[in-house]
This record gives C-alpha cells, sequence and structure tokens, in this order.
C-alpha cells in the first residue's frame, strides 16, 4: 500500500470503558466495512505511525470523512507501556492534539496537529493516539443504533536516540518467547515457525503485534513443544528476518 494511502477500520459496537484504555490498533483491521447507510461510517487516516525525535515537537495527522454526513470524533493521547507482555495505557499530558474534539464534514480532511511538551531525551517514549467517533445525536432521534468507531496509532518520541532493538527468540516447552534486551520497540508482523521438515507450527493468537524494549512477549503453540530445531520467520519492522532455535522440552 501506498504510504499515506487511506486505511479503513472496523467498527466496534457499544465498547466499554475498559475499551477506552486498550485501544484497537488499526494495522490489524485491514478489510473495509460497509457503512450501514453511513450510520457508521469509515474514516481513514494517514499516516498510520508518528514519530518525533531529535529538535521535532510536533507531527500532523489527517482523518478524512468520506460519508454522505458529518462525523464527530474525539482524538486523545495515552502514554503507553508494557508489564508482562501486555499493553498497559494511561492518560499523559506530555504530548497533546489539537484540535481533540471536532466535527467534519462529509467529504472533508481535518488536520490534527500532535505536539509532544516535554524537552528532548535519549530513550524512546512510546505513546498512542486515540481516535473515536462520536455518537451521531441526530440519528439517536429515529431510535437508531450508532455503531462506535475506535482506533489507534503508535506515537514514538525520541525513537533515534534509544539503543537499537536486540532481540532473542527461544522455544520452551509449548511456547514461543521473544526478549527485546533493546531500547526500541520493534513491530512483528507475518509471524511463522517451521520445524526442521519445513513443515509450519501452529502459532495461537498469532498477528501483529509491538514489543517494547526491556520487554518480552510469548506465544502459544499448537500442538505442544516442537520436535528437533525450528525456523522463526516474521517481518520485524517491515524487514524479513530468520533464525534458529533449538526446542527447550521438558
Amino acid at each position: 500500500m501506498r504510504k499515506g494511502a487511506a486505511v479503513f477500520f472496523a467498527l466496534l459496537a457499544a465498547a466499554s470503558p475498559l475499551a477506552a484504555q486498550t485501544p484497537v490498533d488499526p494495522a490489524q483491521a485491514n478489510a473495509p466495512v460497509p457503512d450501514a447507510g453511513d450510520r457508521g461510517a469509515n474514516i481513514s487516516v494517514a499516516p498510520l505511525r508518528l514519530e518525533l525525535d531529535g529538535a521535532a515537537t510536533a507531527a500532523t495527522m489527517r482523518l478524512r470523512n468520506p460519508a454522505s454526513r458529518k462525523i464527530g470524533v474525539q482524538v486523545r493521547v495515552f502514554a503507553w507501556s508494557q508489564v508482562d507482555g501486555e499493553d498497559v495505557y494511561a492518560p499523559t499530558s506530555d504530548v497533546t492534539v489539537s484540535p481533540s474534539i471536532i466535527q467534519i464534514k462529509p467529504g472533508d480532511t481535518q488536520v490534527f496537529r500532535v505536539v509532544r511538551t516535554t524537552p528532548q531525551g535519549t530513550a524512546e517514549q512510546r505513546y498512542r493516539v486515540a481516535i473515536d467517533q462520536l455518537p451521531d445525536p441526530s440519528l439517536r432521534h429515529h431510535g437508531e443504533f450508532t455503531p462506535r468507531l475506535r482506533f489507534t496509532i503508535p506515537l514514538f518520541v525520541d525513537r533515534a536516540a534509544a539503543q537499537p532493538a536486540e532481540l532473542a527468540w527461544t522455544v520452551s516447552g509449548d511456547r514461543l518467547m521473544l526478549d527485546n534486551a533493546g531500547g526500541q520497540t520493534v513491530r512483528i508482523a507475518g509471524l511463522q515457525l517451521n520445524d526442521a521438515a519445513g513443515s509450519s507450527v501452529g502459532i495461537l493468537r498469532n498477528g501483529l503485534r509491538y514489543v517494547q524494549g526491556a520487554n518480552n512477549a510469548e506465544w502459544q503453540l499448537d500442538g505442544g513443544c516442537p520436535n528437533g530445531p525450528v525456523e522463526v520467520a516474521a517481518l520485524i519492522d517491515g524487514e524479513e528476518t530468520r533464525v534458529q532455535a533449538q526446542p527447550a522440552c521438558s
């Protein structure tokens, strides 16, 4: 897909308050959803990732409304960390976004300014810019249900100043594990595990995943511990990587 191309995201109905703190990565939605008569319209966003390095203090994000009615959106920034391989989100004032709440007219593109408020540092800081489609009051008057659109894009600050990722893959029992001893977050996609015969080993809950620096992640293997050496193949930050691992089976 071309850089800056429009990407459409899935509709999440009746999202809970907890879900607001655990927003969905837009790159995991790879197909457009019908707009159901514009009640839940598709929205496109570009770019799909933001970075602020060096003296840069601001970046721009664009949201386009292709629907035939106006759409209200709220944009917020959450601090993003990981604990025991799980994402954790928290409110932050380190980064602001303007405007934060706005209505986008049919066919219009709204530009948002994302600004850091902290001085330049030497370690990567991680955030999520969360976009929520607001309910349409005019539809509520007619007794219609309004689906809610919620997605996020990653924002990295001072990534270039951090130590590169340092990855180690291991297989222990029925688990494939990745340890990132470096300072930069890596994006893992297209993960595959092949045994010595070249046969694919099933990986449960295998989807797009980020592993932050000084953190780890694990995937459960379908079928238990593989016999003999395995090859781990993945797209890491868009680059194909293949490494060998020797399973430790008890």
